[in-house]
C-alpha cells in the first residue's frame, strides 16, 4: 500500500495571495507572532502593490514597528506567487539569523545562508535554490567578486549600513603593516607618473602624512598598466584583497580613485558599479528596508542605482504602534544618558583616560567602539582596567557568548556600530570615541581632507544612533553612553536638530551637563548603573522634554542638491568605468549643475574629476576642445574647493596633463630640495673662500660622545643647510636641536650620543616625541605637515614598550655613523660650491649649485632618506 513505501510524500504548494497583505492571513504562524498587521505595515504594503513593477524600491520604517514582518511578507508573496529565488539580506551575520528566526515565527519558510558558501548546509542551499524556501544571508553573500547565489527577487534589510559592503566588492586596501614592499611600490608606481608628488611621496615614506591625499586621476589611468604589474606580482602572495582585485583587473584600474595615507592604499570607483555585478542587477526586484533612509541620495550612491523609488508613509495619519503586535524582537529602545566628559570644567585631555577607566571600572563591563583597527588598539591600552578581561568581534558577529555572561569584561571593536546586541544586565555601558567616520579612505578623504562632511552627515547620523544603541534593545534598558572626541562634540551640537525626537531630547540633555565637575559626572553616572528612583526621574524629565519638543526635524543641508545630483553622479561613474570618458564628462557637467547652491566642497571634487575625464577623452579622441573642457573644470574645482588644501599636491594644468606620454614622467622637483639650493645659492659663505666657520664645530661635535659638543655639532650643521635653528634656553625638556626649513619641513632631534645601555627605553621616546610641539610653541608657529623627529644613539635596539609608545608616529633611530655620513657630504658639497661659484652672480650659480648637492647626495630628498630607514615603532 502506498502509507507504506518508504517515501516523502508532500502536499501540494501552499497556496498563493493576491497581495503580502492577503498573504498575511494566510501564513500558519507559532505562538507569539503578531495577530494582525498596525497601520504602518498596512500602509507601505498596500504602497508596495502600487509600484510592484519598480525595479529598485526603499521604505524606511522606525525600529521597533514590524519592519522585518514586512520584509519578510514582500519575500514570501514573491516567492509563492511569482516563484522567485529570494533573498533577505541583512549587514551582519547575527541580524540576518535574527531575522530568520522571525520568519518562522510569522510562518514564512527560512534557510540561514550566512556564512561562508563551503558552510552552507547543501539541504537548505537546496530549497533556496528550488524556491522553497527564502534565504537569509548577508550583504557579502551577493556582494563578493563570485557569489555563490543569484536571487531574482532581493530584500535588503538595513540599507543604511550597506555603503562598506557593497563598495569592498571593487576596493583593494593594501596595508602597510601587513604588506609593506607593496605599499612602496604602488606610492613608487603613482610618484613616477606625478599622481602622487615627491613631497607627498616624502610624508608618505616618513608616515608623517597627516591626511588622506587623493592621487591625481588622469596620471592614475594612465599609470593604470604599471600598478596593475606591482598587484599581479603581489597577488603571488594571496593577499586579503585578491578576491575584490578580480573585478578590477583588465582595465578597471583606469576608471578607480586611489586614495593614500601613512598606514594604507586604497583603490575603488568613486562609485560602485553595480550594474556590471549581475547578482544584483539581474533581479527582477531589489527593495531596501532602513529606519533611515535619508534624504540627500545616500541610498543611490551606496548601491550604485541611478533612482531608487520611495514609499512613503503619512505619519500623523497613522495610530500608534502597539509594540506588542509589532512583529519585531524589540519593543522600543530604552533610555540613554549622554556623557560628554571632554565638556566638563577641569577634565582635560591628559586626564580623560583615567576617568573613562574608572567607569569601566566601576560599571563592569563596556562596549568600546573606535574608528579603526588602529585606532581600536591606541584606546583600549589607554582606558582598559588591569586584568579586567577583554574580548573583539569580527565584522560580521554579534558579541562573544562568553563576554555575555561574563561578570566583568570589556569587548571593542572597530567600525561596527550595529548588529551587536547587548539588552539588560548584559552591559550598561557604551564608550564611543570619535564621530563615526573613516570606514574606509574615501570616506576619510570626504570628511577631513575634502571638508565635505554634508555628503557624509546622513551616514554619520544612522551610526551615531546605531552605535549607541546597543545595550538599550528594550523598552526597560538603560545605559551610558560616553561620548569621546572634539568632532563628536560638534557633530552632536550642531546636528541635534536633524535627529529624530527621542535622541535629540537624549543628547541635549547630555550637553546640558556640561557644567557638571568630575565629580558630578562620576556620581550622574553611578546613577545610570544603580538605577532605580533617581533614574527613574531622570527617565520621566527626558521623557517629559521629548513629548513637550514639537519642533520638526530639520532636513540635512543641501539635501535637495545632493539629491539631484545622485542619479548624474552614479551615471558618470559608470561611463567612466566603461572607460566612455566624454560621456563621463558630460554625466558630471550636470552633476555639478545640480550641485550649484549646496555644499562647494563637494562640488569641488566632481569639478576636478570632470576636468580629470576630459583630460582622458581628449588623449582617446584626440579633440583639441577638451583641453577648453578640462581647464575650465579644474578653473571652477580651484574656486570651489577654497578653504581645504586637497589641490595643493594635484596638478591642475590640463596642457601638462595632456603632453604626457608614459606611466614614467619628469616630476616636479621637490619644493624642499629647491628651498635649499635657492637657500644655499644666496647664502653669504658661498662667495668666501674662507674656511667655513662651523665646519669645525661640526667635525669636533659629531666625530665624539660628549652630549654637550654634540649639541653644538647639530646646530652647527643646521647652519650649513641654511636652516633656521632653534634657539637654545637650557630649559630642561628642550630639543637638542631643531632644524626649521621655513614652512616646508622641520627636523626635530634628541641626541644621546653618550648613551650605553642596550636598548632606548620608553622615556627618552617619550621626550622625543615632545620636541616639535615644543618647538612650535616657543616659535608660535605651527611645525608644517611631514615634519620628523631623530633619535641619534649608537643603542640600534628598542625596548618593547618604548616601540609601543612611538606606533605610528614620526619618531627615527639614528647612528651617530649616518649623522657623520651626512655631514661628510655637505660640507664636500660646499667646498665645491664655493670652488666653483664663488664668482657666479645668482642666476648662474643656482644649476651649479644643483648639480653639486645631488652628486654630493646632500639634498634633503638624498639624506633624509639616509636618516629615516628605520621608524622606532617598527624597531
Amino acid at each position: 500500500m502506498l502509507s507504506d513505501v518508504a517515501f516523502i510524500m508532500k502536499n501540494t504548494p501552499p497556496e498563493g495571495a493576491a497581495s503580502p497583505m492577503a498573504l498575511f492571513e494566510l501564513l500558519e504562524r507559532r505562538s507569539g507572532a503578531p495577530s494582525k498587521l498596525h497601520p504602518r505595515q498596512r500602509s507601505v504594503l498596500s504602497a508596495y502593490m502600487e509600484k510592484l513593477k519598480t525595479k529598485d524600491l526603499a521604505f524606511e520604517m522606525p525600529t521597533g514597528s514590524g519592519k522585518t514582518l514586512v520584509g519578510c511578507l514582500i519575500a514570501e508573496w514573491r516567492r509563492r506567487s511569482k516563484g522567485e529565488r529570494v533573498a533577505y539580506l541583512a549587514p551582519t551575520r547575527q541580524l540576518a539569523q535574527q531575522a530568520a528566526r522571525l520568519a518562522e515565527l510569522y510562518g514564512v519558510p527560512a534557510v540561514d545562508l550566512t556564512g561562508k558558501h563551503k558552510d552552507w548546509a547543501p539541504p537548505a542551499t537546496q530549497r533556496f535554490l528550488r524556491g522553497q524556501a527564502v534565504a537569509f544571508a548577508t550583504f557579502n553573500a551577493v556582494f563578493n567578486s563570485s557569489p555563490k547565489m543569484t536571487p531574482q527577487a532581493l530584500i535588503l534589510d538595513d540599507a543604511h549600513a550597506a555603503e562598506s559592503p557593497v563598495a569592498s566588492t571593487w576596493s583593494v586596501r593594501i596595508e602597510r603593516d601587513r604588506e609593506g614592499t607593496t605599499y612602496d611600490q604602488v606610492v613608487e608606481v603613482l610618484t613616477d607618473c606625478g599622481a602622487l608628488s615627491t613631497a607627498v611621496a616624502r610624508r608618505l615614506h616618513h608616515r608623517t602624512a597627516g591626511r588622506v591625499y587623493l592621487a591625481g586621476v588622469a596620471e592614475t589611468a594612465l599609470a593604470a598598466p604599471a600598478l596593475e604589474r606591482v598587484l599581479e606580482h603581489a597577488l603571488t602572495f594571496e593577499p586579503q584583497w585578491r578576491f575584490a582585485y578580480e573585478k578590477l583587473r583588465h582595465g578597471g584600474l583606469a576608471a578607480c580613485l586611489v586614495y593614500a595615507n601613512s598606514d594604507e592604499v586604497f583603490v575603488r570607483p568613486v562609485i560602485a558599479p553595480t550594474h556590471s555585478h549581475k547578482q544584483f542587477e539581474n533581479a527582477a526586484q531589489r527593495v531596501y528596508m532602513s529606519a533611515t533612509l535619508g534624504d540627500g541620495g545616500e541610498l543611490e550612491r551606496a548601491f550604485g542605482r541611478r533612482q531608487i523609488a520611495r514609499i512613503s508613509v503619512e505619519i500623523a495619519d497613522l495610530a500608534p504602534v502597539d509594540t506588542d503586535e509589532a512583529g519585531e524582537d524589540e519593543e522600543g529602545s530604552g533610555r540613554r544618558f549622554f556623557c560628554f566628559p571632554g565638556l566638563a570644567p577641569g577634565l582635560g585631555d591628559d586626564r580623560l583616560p583615567v576617568f573613562v577607566r574608572g567607569q569601566i571600572d566601576a560599571f563592569g563591563k563596556a562596549l568600546v567602539i573606535a574608528r579603526s583597527e588602529r585606532e581600536r588598539k591606541k584606546l583600549i591600552e589607554a582606558v582598559a582596567p588591569a586584568g579586567m578581561p577583554q574580548w573583539t568581534t569580527g565584522e560580521a558577529d554579534d558579541a562573544p557568548d562568553a563576554f555575555r555572561v561574563a561578570k566583568r569584561g570589556l569587548l571593542s571593536v572597530a567600525n561596527r556600530y550595529d548588529g551587536i546586541d547587548l539588552p539588560g544586565d548584559t552591559c550598561r555601558l557604551v564608550v564611543m570615541n570619535g564621530c563615526p567616520t573613516g570606514a574606509h579612505l574615501q570616506e576619510r578623504f570626504l570628511y577631513e581632507s575634502l571638508a565635505a562632511d554634508v555628503v557624509l552627515n546622513e551616514r554619520i547620523r544612522t551610526r551615531l544612533i546605531q552605535g549607541t544603541g546597543r545595550a538599550t534593545r528594550g523598552s526597560g534598558d538603560r545605559a551610558a553612553i560616553i561620548m569621546l572626541g572634539r568632532d563628536l562634540e560638534t557633530f552632536c551640537t550642531t546636528q541635534l536638530d536633524t535627529m529624530p525626537p527621542e535622541i535629540r531630547a537624549e543628547i541635549n540633555f547630555g550637553l546640558e551637563q556640561d557644567e557638571l565637575p568630575e565629580s558630578g559626572l562620576k556620581e550622574a553616572l553611578a546613577t545610570v548603573s544603580a538605577g532605580g528612583e533617581e533614574w527613574a526621574a531622570v527617565d520621566q524629565f527626558i521623557r517629559d522634554r521629548e513629548e513637550a519638543d514639537n519642533r520638526p526635524r530639520r532636513a540635512q543641508g543641501g539635501a535637495t542638491h545632493l539629491q539631484a545630483a545622485a542619479r548624474c553622479e552614479v551615471e558618470a561613474a559608470s561611463a567612466a568605468w566603461h572607460r566612455d570618458w566624454a560621456r563621463a564628462v558630460e554625466q558630471a557637467r550636470k552633476a555639478i549643475e545640480a550641485l550649484a547652491g549646496g555644499d562647494s566642497h563637494y562640488r569641488a571634487l566632481w569639478q576636478y574629476l570632470a576636468g580629470s575625464w576630459a583630460v582622458l577623452a581628449a588623449r582617446g579622441s584626440g579633440g583639441t576642445h577638451w583641453i577648453g573642457v578640462a581647464e575650465r573644470h579644474f578653473a571652477d574645482a580651484r574656486v570651489s574647493a577654497r578653504g581645504t588644501q586637497w589641490q595643493s599636491e594635484l596638478n591642475l594644468n590640463a596642457a601638462s596633463l595632456l603632453a604626457r606620454d608614459s606611466a614614467t614622467v619628469e616630476n616636479a622637483p621637490d619644493p624642499l630640495d629647491e628651498w635649499l639650493i635657492d637657500k644655499l645659492t644666496d647664502h653669504p659663505l658661498r662667495g668666501s673662500m674662507k674656511r667655513l666657520p662651523q665646519e669645525q664645530t661640526v667635525r669636533d661635535g659629531l666625530w665624539q660622545t660628549d652630549s654637550t659638543q654634540f649639541e653644538h655639532g647639530l646646530s652647527a650643521l643646521g647652519e650649513l643647510l641654511g636652516a633656521e635653528v632653534l634657539q637654545r634656553s637650557s630649559a630642561h625638556s628642550e630639543p637638542d636641536a631643531v632644524w626649521m626649513f621655513d614652512e616646508h619641513f622641520w627636523l626635530a632631534i634628541e641626541a644621546k650620543s653618550e648613551a650605553t645601555g642596550p636598548k632606548v627605553a620608553a622615556k627618552r621616546v617619550r621626550e622625543a616625541l615632545t620636541h616639535l610641539n615644543y618647538a612650535a610653541g616657543t616659535t608660535h608657529r605651527e611645525a608644517p605637515e611631514g615634519s620628523v623627529t631623530l633619535l641619534v644613539t649608537p643603542q640600534m635596539e628598542v625596548a618593547s614598550d618604548a616601540a609601543l609608545v612611538a606606533t605610528g608616529c614620526p619618531l627615527f633611530l639614528v647612528a651617530p655613523e649616518a649623522l657623520q655620513l651626512m655631514a661628510e657630504r655637505l660640507l664636500a658639497a660646499w667646498d665645491s660650491i664655493r670652488a666653483e661659484t664663488s664668482r657666479l652672480a645668482f642666476a648662474d650659480a643656482r644649476p651649479v649649485v644643483a648639480d653639486i648637492l645631488s652628486k654630493r647626495q646632500a639634498l634633503p630628498s638624498q639624506w633624509l632618506a639616509l636618516l629615516t630607514t628605520r621608524p622606532v615603532g617598527t624597531a
